[in-house]
């Protein structure tokens, strides 16, 4: 009994002692601020942030993770739309947002994995059975436990953490990149929808330009050239409409295949296309987008994930304690006994070099990656922000000059026919070019409303692709016990 009792105090100082050697891993970030979806109509500059995904693997490893809705969104059949339903619709339907919520709870699987401590083994010895038809020397059994030193555990888990924090933040990303895309197929339907109407008016203004031709033809004041002219023009009409038709359907399969809804039927679609923001800055934007861009915040999470990642293979050499207890009845002596044993696996050779030499070269990596997110996120608002200003500033000149002009232009035409001064071919011809405008003043609409959608939703666009995820640690993670 005092050997078992001496066994029991060696395990229990031990893993006191390996307690003490264990350093604190830095604590957790914060994770990403609730973001709230807005349900009403707002102004097309200012897009709404994405309701956080994570909220949904919240719960113990092993939940199946959904995304995050606000509340559940059904259509009537046939009601009209606005860009707030079909961002709700997205958030119940994308599949992207459940892989993403998946991809944050894996991580979350590796942390609560990698910190486990090692189960004991426990087993049974015989020694000399049979000998001389006895039961043998010594029959009895033993207890094996790994004392894990240095933190080792904890340094692990504190690494697997830091990586469901960056999974968040990549799966926010993946938020960002379905509404924005949601948004930019709902504005390219509203821009598509005014189009067709614009066409179907140029067709009636072409059937008119041909019918005034003809009447010209039969008067001789034009010849057949002009009339054949006017028939090319008129067909030149239709194909532009039936091209815009055609687009609807098409966009209208992008947009429900966003929303996660194939089977969903055409419907109108709410919202003022012409609904002017405040103009957007380029210092505001860029300072937004550096302080708040998923990618950006990812790439710095994915350092300070492989930051742990070196003090946990540093540590990895020092020797973790083997102890083992044992006791049974020695039939030699006829006395119960009982035997302990403690070892540890000297780094002599293998000190761990080559994986520290590994993890060093990841964190350098990562830190460059760190500055080409920087870098590449900046060129890109350059972009996005050159087809903002010149769409805006088009936009402005269509509103305030070209369109109003050519309104004018067109009416003053038209008195001037109706008081018999000018021939009714000089009304179609203005009243194409204003048409023309409109068409015209629509597309730099929808090219304004993109490269809005695309610098507030700090660059984050398409909606169906793969969401990223946290890059593995190699033969790190290759084992039932990642570290």
């Amino acid at each position: 009994m005092s050997a078992r009792a001496f066994f029991l105090g060696i395990s229990f100082s031990s893993v006191a002692a390996a307690g003490c050697q264990t350093p604190d891993p830095p604590a957790r970030p914060p994770a990403p601020a609730p973001l709230a979806v807005v349900t009403t109509a707002r102004s097309p500059a200012t897009p709404t942030p994405p309701t956080p995904v994570t909220a949904a693997v919240a719960a113990l490893p092993g939940r199946t993770p959904q995304p995050v809705t606000p509340a559940s969104f059904v259509p009537a059949a046939g009601s009209p739309l606005n860009v707030a339903d079909l961002e709700l619709m997205a958030l119940q339907g994308n599949p992207t947002l459940a892989q993403a919520a998946a991809a944050v709870d894996a991580s979350r699987g590796k942390a609560l994995q990698a910190g486990l401590y090692p189960n004991p083994t426990i087993g049974y010895r015989g020694e000399n059975i049979g000998i001389e038809g006895s039961a043998g020397e010594f029959q009895g059994g033993f207890v094996q436990q790994t004392i894990v030193t240095a933190g080792k555990l904890r340094l692990s888990r504190a690494k697997y953490n830091r990586e469901a924090y960056e999974a968040e933040l990549l799966a926010q990303g993946q938020q960002y990149r379905v509404l924005n895309g949601v948004r930019i197929r709902y504005w390219e339907l509203l821009a598509l929808q005014r189009t067709i109407e614009l066409r179907r008016s140029m067709v009636e203004n072409a059937e008119e330009s041909l019918r005034t031709t003809r009447e010209m033809f039969n008067t001789g004041q034009a010849n057949r050239a002009d009339v054949l002219l006017a028939e090319v023009r008129l067909n030149d009409a239709k194909i532009a409409l039936l091209t815009v038709q055609n687009q609807y359907p098409a966009l209208w399969q992008h947009l429900s295949a966003l929303l996660g809804s194939p089977q969903l039927p055409p419907a109108p679609l709410q919202g003022q296309l012409d609904a002017d923001g405040p103009p957007l800055d380029w210092d505001s934007a860029l300072t937004r987008l550096l302080q708040e861009s998923p990618e950006l915040q990812a790439a710095q999470a994915h350092v300070a994930r492989d930051q742990i990642t070196v003090r946990r293979e540093q540590v990895q050499p020092i020797p973790d304690i083997q102890l083992q207890g044992a006791g049974g009845y020695s039939f030699e002596t006829r006395n119960a006994i009982a035997t302990t044993q403690a070892g540890i696996s000297l780094p002599i050779f293998n000190r761990n070099q080559g994986t520290i030499r590994e993890a060093e070269a990841d964190l350098a990596r990562s830190r460059a990656e760190v500055v080409r997110v920087d870098l590449s996120l900046r060129q890109r608002l350059a972009d996005a922000f050159n087809r903002y200003l010149t769409a805006r500033q088009t936009a402005e000149l269509y509103r305030d000059g070209i369109v109003p002009e050519s309104a004018e232009a067109y009416e003053v035409q038209l008195d001037m026919y109706r008081k018999r001064r000018t021939p009714w071919r000089e009304v179609v011809v203005l009243q194409h070019n204003l048409q023309e405008a409109k068409v015209m003043y629509t597309r730099s609409l929808l090219e304004l409303r993109k490269a809005e959608v695309e610098i507030g939703g700090l660059l984050l666009v398409d909606g169906l692709t793969i969401p990223p995820a946290p890059a593995s640690a190699g033969h790190l993670e290759a084992n039932p016990d990642p570290r």
